[in-house]
């Protein structure tokens, strides 16, 4: 691959801005290692142990064959054709103009290939510019509990691109460049670039009652600067997101996900609530990929960017590291009864906190677990501790990968 010295005016839409490729790296701070995977121990007092076991090492580069500690769902990329004359590719174009009837702007929109099980990736190319964007893990498949790596990912892709008779994304030409001041040689590439990537990892709880336990947890926890958000009936915690934010991280129930959008294999959703899948992914936008160098597919390939990504995952996933919480066999109780037998456990007299008729009601029910609330409570209570432990999902071996 050859190399070219060329001052900044030659390189047009190619020159990163600010916070180009490379600057601010995470691989440029020295004696940073991978977070790696981590076990996640949930119980219910959140005391953090620290325990960490790194399941990845930070290494000089990582090729696209190494495994990574998640797989790649959705991928936006595009890159540009300066020799012009491709197919273009669109379903029309949207534009405005200006009082006097001069085009003030002109955008093209994309057609939507679809595949298999109602699913689409949007292709466009305006005769220069081609750009893909979709969920190429779930292009043409039932569901997509388990995904492909990112090489897998571009190929698909470039399976879709040859169907418009379109070019392969392609790494390009690497080419250096002097900065503004000429203190510092940056670089960009001539081929495909990624503007969005997002990043999935599946971790069994070991049941549907702990994954529950799970998401109380994460939703009290920061991921980094960001505090986590509960969202729906505690089935989601997210961090991070809004407008212009760089990455977007959460964690859901993925048995209930697939039964919301009627999932067309039912073994598939209750293999994820028998096992109490927790799954973790991550949104990871333009401009931090560029921060840290892992917007340029010709990175991919010379195994700089994928790097990158594993370090800021596994940053991100130390959310789900071990952590220790109270529990106690009140857990076991109908939520409706838990408050009223911890009172009671507590000393306090329930007569005098419940109406009657609830009062009574409460007895007979909690008379069926051992607790009469007509008799004082002089046992002391002592709650024990449940530990949870996230461990990384492994695929079934009846599921199928391919589409």
């Amino acid at each position: 691959m050859s190399l070219e010295l060329v001052p900044p005016s030659r390189l047009g839409h190619l020159l990163p801005g600010e916070g180009s490729a490379g600057r601010g790296a995470l691989a440029r701070t020295p004696g940073r290692t991978l977070a790696g995977e981590r076990n996640g121990l949930v119980t219910r007092s959140e005391i953090l142990t620290g325990e960490k076991k790194p399941a990845f090492r930070a290494v000089e580069s990582w090729p696209l064959d190494r495994e990574t500690p998640f797989f790649v769902d959705w991928l936006t990329i595009s890159q540009e054709h300066p020799e012009k004359g491709l197919p273009v590719v669109d379903s029309g174009c949207v534009m405005a103009c200006d009082d006097a009837g001069e085009l003030v702007w002109k955008t093209v929109r994309a057609v939507q290939h679809q595949g298999s099980f109602e699913t689409s990736i949007s292709v466009k190319c305006d005769g220069v510019r081609v750009t893909l964007s979709g969920n190429l893990s779930r292009f043409g498949r039932a569901e997509n509990l388990f995904g492909f790596g990112f090489a897998e990912c571009i190929a698909r892709a470039n399976e879709v691109l040859a169907h418009y008779g379109l070019p392969p994304f392609t790494a390009g030409q690497r080419i250096e460049y002097a900065a503004k001041k000429g203190k510092d040689v940056r670089y960009a590439w001539t081929g495909a670039r990624v503007s969005r990537i997002d990043l999935t990892a599946n971790y069994e709880a070991g049941s549907a009652d702990d994954a529950h336990a799970v998401m109380q947890y994460l939703g009290t926890q920061h991921a980094g600067r960001h505090e986590g958000r509960v969202l729906g009936q505690g089935e989601t915690v997210a961090w991070g997101g809004g407008k212009g934010a760089r990455s977007y991280w959460k964690a859901y129930l993925k048995h209930l996900e697939l039964r919301r959008h009627e999932c067309a294999d039912e073994r598939v959703a209750a293999h994820c609530e028998a096992v109490g899948l927790v799954r973790f992914e991550g949104t990871v936008r333009t401009k931090a990929l560029t921060d840290m160098g892992a917007a340029f597919l010709g990175d991919y390939e010379r195994g700089f960017a994928m790097q990158q990504l594993v370090h800021l995952f596994n940053d991100k996933s130390a959310v789900l590291t071990r952590a220790e919480k109270a529990t106690d066999d009140l857990d076991e109780l109908p939520r409706h009864l838990r408050a009223t037998a911890r009172d009671y456990l507590a000393g306090m007299d329930t007569r005098k906190t419940l109406s009657q008729a609830t009062w009574y009601r409460h007895r007979n029910e909690l008379l069926k677990y051992g607790l009469d609330l007509a008799v004082r409570n002089v046992r002391p209570f002592t709650p024990r501790v449940r530990v949870v432990e996230l461990r990384r999902a492994e695929r079934p071996s009846w599921y199928q990968l391919a589409a």
